[in-house]
């Protein structure tokens, strides 16, 4: 009788789950305009690849991501031209409903961005008058790659609230 020998065994079982991840990777996330994305923006993209279709394969969501001029026309003006430059545009869609979620996130991924989130106190002066102030509730400096994963979190919070 012959047996096969177990790096051939371990091989198939490799090829699987590639093919398996794969078929993954097409369903919860697309990767558009591949070549006009800056490449070192592209290769942090696909180095989280997998954390990306993890979280979209248990949210239920399909992740799409563009170039940021992708959402121009053909009559746009220079100032619209300007506004999404150097930026991608992330799209998150519900596959339970089909809604949908876009954002425009900075693409440089050498740059600290910073988020804040902000909230309103209301103050009574003396002579019972009152006024609101904004202040910053938690500020954060996230990396290029926190700041894409903070934005789909906000767009997947903000799909599955209750209507």
């Amino acid at each position: 009788m012959n047996i096969k020998p177990v790096t051939c065994l371990k091989n198939t079982i490799k090829e699987y789950t590639v093919k398996k991840f794969d078929k993954n990777i097409k369903k919860y996330m697309e990767i558009h305009d591949v070549y006009h994305i800056n490449d070192d923006t592209l290769r942090q993209i696909y180095d989280s690849e997998s954390t990306l279709v993890n979280y979209a394969r248990n949210k239920n969501i399909k992740i799409n991501i563009y170039k940021g001029d992708h959402v121009l026309g053909d009559m746009t003006s220079a100032s619209e031209e300007n506004r999404v430059a150097n930026k991608l545009f992330v799209t998150v869609t519900d596959l339970a409903n089909s809604r949908e979620k876009q954002a425009l996130i900075p693409e440089n991924p050498y740059k600290i961005y910073l988020n804040e989130k902000t909230g309103y106190r209301i103050y009574e002066t003396t002579d019972d008058t009152q006024f609101a102030r904004k202040y910053i509730v938690e500020s954060f400096e996230d990396t290029f790659l926190r700041n894409l994963y903070r934005t789909i979190s906000n767009m997947v919070k903000d799909l599955k609230a209750k209507i």
